[in-house]
């Protein structure tokens, strides 16, 4: 299962954990994993292009896991993690028996 936990203060996400896999169908062929997997990295590339690495955050990518954090506060940052959560959220919807989205406010 694919967990994903966010962390949020005042609807402002500092963080996203992903982790695990879906096992949804064999290796190769899951497309819930290989689904999550491109939203994360399409998101992690969109946070680099607009120079989140540059001392606005954090993001660790690995093979079935991915940890971003904010370090500063930035709008076009924060709508770009919305988007990531609204995308994890319509694949949880359809998906839930492979994913499950907790949230905290922190």
């Amino acid at each position: 299962m694919i967990k994903v936990i966010i962390k949020k203060r005042n609807n402002d996400i500092l963080e996203i954990n992903v982790s695990g896999h879906a096992n949804s169908a064999e290796y190769g062929k899951d497309l819930v994993c290989a689904g999550i997997s491109t939203t994360t990295v399409g998101i992690a590339n969109a946070l680099v292009k607009k120079h989140f690495l540059e001392g606005l955050g954090i993001i660790d990518l690995r093979e079935g896991f991915v940890y971003i954090k904010v370090n500063q506060f930035n709008q076009e940052i924060q709508v770009i993690l919305e988007t990531f959560e609204i995308i994890l959220e319509t694949i949880e919807e359809s998906y839930s028996q492979y994913m499950k989205i907790t949230k905290m406010e922190v």
